[in-house]
């Protein structure tokens, strides 16, 4: 990895984890949905100041370019998060629809009077 990129992986992460942090203090970003990408940005530092961590693992799995292992990384970063968001949906689906159910019994009774 060039000293170039590096130092622009380095400055990118490092602005967006100051980003992500902003938005949490402002009450903009939910803290439960921060973390996740705290998390990821935080990895992402620490591979960036650590290269020699992507070309380790690059050889120990059997991969010829360290590219290639610090996409994958990425992209499995980003499939648990959409997992983690599809979670949360499926949850709040359920809670909509308890409520509605709630809402029409609570008008139901409220007719019969």
């Amino acid at each position: 990895m060039s000293l170039t990129l590096q130092i622009l992986l380095i400055i990118f992460t490092v602005l967006f984890f100051i980003i992500l942090v902003k938005n949490v203090k402002k009450g903009k970003l939910r803290t439960d949905y921060a973390l996740a990408w705290i998390l990821c940005s935080i990895a992402l530092i620490i591979l960036s100041i650590f290269p020699q961590i992507a070309f380790f693992v690059a050889r120990l799995i059997g991969v010829i370019s360290t590219a290639n292992i610090v996409f994958a990384a990425i992209i499995f970063m980003l499939i648990i998060l959409v997992y983690v968001l599809f979670n949360k949906v499926s949850m709040l689906e359920e809670k909509q629809k308890n409520l509605i159910q709630e809402i029409a019994i609570l008008k139901k009774k409220n007719d019969l009077k």
